[in-house]
């Protein structure tokens, strides 16, 4: 068993002092920006107000063509005194001048605009830029009033390109027999990207796979941690090879492009970038085009010499441009949204992982180190009272094990029901499909065998236990929605009405219930409907709905070549899950729980439709409904299925008012927040809050907000969590969130051993006695196939080869932050790891692989399901 992990995170070092970097910075000047506000407003017909203007475009082509160029201001083009460029020395004048003239010409094209063009260019001519010389700390950061590190804005761009910069100047080879490896330097919305270039392929499956390994640089902060963090994670990017892409309306690719400097020796100058463009099939004009705000799209304007290829080559041929033409090269980068397939598998093993890691660590030293290691949290335990294993050479203890889950299971589900009985409509495409899925959801529930029979309808008695079975046939409404070609008029409004016309006849289809019901549907996943708003799944979940039954989608069996069982197995269970039924596991703790403490999970749905608080609340003690859900409607807990089944109607859930802003949305959200802990004060309540989800609308989640035992409100001062219930803690939750917040992980191993994984619950070495943040790992699912630990990707052997092939899973981290764990009674404090060791625990059950959050959370956010399924009540949304 490991006893420490090892974040892919760095901080920067004390023993060294402060890094210091003298740069060079410029500004976008008032004049600018009036007159080219003003210039930009001429075209403007959108019926949403006009942002401001598209710099974005403008410094991507700036870091595509001008050397040096490290980072760029968010904001600049609005607040004159944010610094615009910032370079490690200055740009000549005349690079930035073409690049910014170029770009201004951009602006308004159009015929009609070219007097107002000539005008501005004459005027914003006769302003040169500006360039002052800085000194900028990377490592000097404010603190808030509990200690947080507060790093100044301009790090979170500067400090990542800074860190990938330096990395790229050095190749990797993990063993001396492997070529090297060298990185081109790519910038995201998010941190900065090294990705390898140039990229690899392995030559099974045909051959012509390729892939380049990515490292991600990201800048983060670590409640009531005073410094900074540095998080650095790696993983593969599979490239489209191949004669031809196809790219649907509404569907675009991103493209990273190579290309030779437009200043100075072109030919032999060092490449050290990537720039991110994109290709998006333009319905107008009939053909693919570059996207609007593409780096690409000038280049060709600045560079009167050379030739930039069409989108429409590059789709053409994908693999001839992966490779290069002409001193230029362009890699489009795969995804499974574009109906390809890879034989690349993503992800890296842990021992690969390891090894960039240290990479990384001799980079950026002295100036970095690596964060310290984390150890197990001592005295607490790291998994509930869970079912023993049993192993398949042992039959008979497997069948007691099987029993006792599926009586826990009836014993959930009787809970859910109250009483009533279960109606299920198994519907499917195929007539041999529903023998499978009737036999199945027997056997979850532990129904006698005898009962099921090849009948249309059913019924099943048995432990306390009635369901009402139907049998049926999807039909037409399993055809794709029929919708008009892009660029018809009134397109949206006509898909609209189809996908109402579907809804109405699934509706139709199906007696209305108003006991408990549930259809488990065999519908094809939604790559099979390429064409654009022709998926029916949201359009039948609503209809479905308006019958009284909740939908488990289930991908047809016959002719498949995956695993049928275990996608069975999961539907099953999660139509089980929908109805509200909860088989507890019960947490383990040095000290007793709070007498009938209950879990709440909170969670914010976001649409076009405006937010939606889900809460989600667990009372493991129930005899029935054990699982509830707050409808801010009726004031109320109602069921989770009923719940679920209201949140699909259309518009429900969502208040559009006129005049609402996002500063409105979040008082609500508040609001709503504040109405909920009211409702929990009569018991002891464990409210568990994802922050990443939550923070943009309760504010008072930043890491730099939070002060230890108090919650927060806008236009509150901060009060002891006391002042909300008595018996109420709090506990924060971060996972990645597509920003990669959390840190890349690995156990490590004596030297010579492969890096491998471990669960647990993690804290830093250092034993403080007030540590309130820890990181809780959770284990392999079990229906992932198990690959060797040393497996490699990034090696010239037979082996790495084939390893390129295999598809590697990472447990998913979550930081847990023990935030409000003051006690009632003061002579007898809580223990903030016993609170966390509680969160970790609710990821584990007897019925599902690890969850990647606590139950209550994961299912408020398995509500998204329903709640983005129903329709737009406002025209405007349009």
């Amino acid at each position: 068993m490991y006893n420490q992990i090892r974040t892919c995170a760095f901080e920067p070092d004390p023993s060294r002092g402060p890094w210091v970097e003298q740069l060079h910075v410029a500004k976008f000047a008032e004049q600018w920006r009036i007159e080219l506000t003003d210039l930009y407003a001429l075209g403007w017909r959108s019926r949403e107000a006009m942002a401001g203007l598209p710099v974005r475009h403008l410094n991507q082509v700036l870091r595509a063509v001008a050397p040096g160029v490290l980072a760029t201001g968010r904001g600049a083009a609005a607040d004159p005194s944010v610094p615009w460029i910032y370079t490690d020395g200055e740009v000549p004048a005349e690079v930035v001048r073409a690049a910014f003239l170029t770009w201004v010409m951009s602006l308004r094209p159009e015929p009609e605009h070219q007097g107002a063009l000539d005008r501005v260019l004459d005027l914003i001519s006769s302003t040169a830029v500006e360039w002052l010389p800085v000194e900028v700390d990377l490592t000097s950061v404010d603190l808030s009033a509990a200690g947080t590190a507060l790093p100044p804005r301009r790090l979170y761009s500067l400090l990542p390109e800074l860190v990938a910069t330096r990395l790229a100047q050095r190749s990797f080879r993990a063993r001396e027999s492997d070529r090297e490896t060298r990185f081109r330097v790519v910038n995201r919305d998010q941190g900065t990207e090294l990705v390898s270039w140039p990229p690899r392929s392995t030559p099974f499956d045909g051959g012509g796979h390729f892939y380049s390994v990515v490292v991600r640089v990201t800048c983060h902060t670590v409640p009531f941690a005073a410094s900074l963090r540095v998080h650095v994670s790696t993983g593969i990017r599979r490239w489209v090879a191949g004669d031809r892409l196809f790219l649907p309306h509404r569907r675009s690719a991103t493209a990273l492009v190579d290309t030779p400097s437009l200043w100075g020796d072109g030919a032999t100058a060092a490449r050290t970038r990537l720039s991110v463009n994109s290709i998006r099939y333009d319905a107008r004009q009939g053909r693919v085009v570059w996207g609007r705000n593409s780096p690409i799209g000038l280049l060709g304007d600045l560079d009167i010499i050379g030739s930039y290829p069409k989108a429409e080559e590059v789709v053409s041929s994908p693999e001839t441009w992966l490779m290069g033409r002409e001193k230029k090269a362009v890699g489009l980068v795969h995804s499974t949204a574009l109906e390809t397939t890879h034989a690349v598998g993503t992800g890296l093993m842990p021992d690969e992982r390891a090894e960039l890691d240290q990479w990384v660590a001799e980079g950026v030293k002295p100036l970095l180190r690596r964060v310290p290691d984390l150890v197990r949290v001592p005295r607490v335990r790291n998994k509930p009272v869970l079912l023993p294993a049993a192993p398949k050479t042992k039959p008979e203890q497997r069948e007691r094990l099987d029993w006792q889950i599926e009586a826990d299971r009836r014993r959930g589900l009787r809970a859910a029901l109250a009483g009533e009985p279960l109606h299920l409509d198994v519907v499917t495409i195929f007539p041999e499909s529903a023998d499978r899925i009737l036999r199945e959801f027997a056997r979850r529930l532990g129904c006698p065998e005898e009962q099921v029979t090849s009948e249309v309808r059913q019924r099943w008695t048995f432990d306390g236990l009635e369901v009402r079975l139907a049998v049926s046939s999807l039909g037409d409404l399993a055809r794709k929605v029929d919708v008009p070609k892009s660029g018809t008029p009134h397109r949206p409004a006509a898909v609209r009405e189809a996908h109402r016309a579907r809804r109405l006849a699934a509706g139709a289809a199906f007696p209305r219930l108003d006991a408990p019901a549930i259809a488990l549907v065999e519908l094809p996943g939604g790559d099979r409907f390429t064409e654009p708003d022709s998926d029916p799944k949201s359009a039948l979940r609503l209809g479905f709905a308006d019958s009284g039954r909740l939908t488990q989608f289930i991908r047809p069996l016959p002719g498949s070549d995956d695993d049928v069982d275990q996608r069975l197995r999961s539907a099953c269970l999660d139509a089980c899950r929908q109805l509200g039924a909860f088989t507890s596991a019960e947490p383990r703790t040095r000290s007793p729980l709070p007498t009938g403490l209950q879990y709440v999970g909170l969670w914010v749905v976001r649409a076009a439709q405006g937010r939606l608080l889900v809460a989600v609340r667990v009372r493991p003690g129930e005899e029935v409904q054990q699982v509830t859900a707050w409808d801010d409607r009726v004031k109320d807990w109602v069921p989770y299925r009923r719940f679920l089944l209201t949140s699909s109607t259309a518009g429900a859930p969502f208040r559009i008012k006129g005049g609402r802003n996002a500063a409105d949305d979040r008082l609500d959200v508040e609001r709503r927040i504040r109405s909920i802990l009211y409702q929990c004060r009569d018991r002891p309540t464990l409210l568990l809050v994802n922050s990443g989800n939550l923070r943009e609308s309760w504010p008072s989640l930043l890491n730099g907000s939070l002060v230890k035992d108090h919650l927060g409100f806008t236009g509150i001062h901060d009060q002891r969590v006391g002042a909300y219930g008595e018996e109420l803690r709090v506990v924060l939750l971060r996972d990645r969130n597509s920003r990669e917040e959390v840190p890349q992980w690995y156990a490590p191993t004596p030297e010579g051993k492969p890096a491998g994984f471990a669960s647990g619950l993690w804290c830093p070495g250092d034993g403080q006695s007030d540590n309130r943040v820890f990181a809780s790992t959770a284990d392999l699912p079990r229906s992932f196939p198990k690959t060797p630990r040393g497996l490699r990707k990034l090696g010239d052997d037979v082996l790495s080869h084939y390893g390129a092939t295999v598809s590697a899973w990472n447990p998913q981290y979550v930081e847990i932050t023990s935030l409000c764990v003051a006690s009632a009674d003061e002579d007898s404090p809580d223990s903030p790891a016993e609170w966390a060791s509680v969160a970790h625990q609710q990821r584990f059950h007897n019925e599902y692989d690890p969850l990647a959050q606590p139950f209550p959370v994961h299912l408020a956010k398995k509500a998204e399901e329903y709640c983005l399924s129903a329709e737009p009540i406002d025209d405007e949304l349009e």
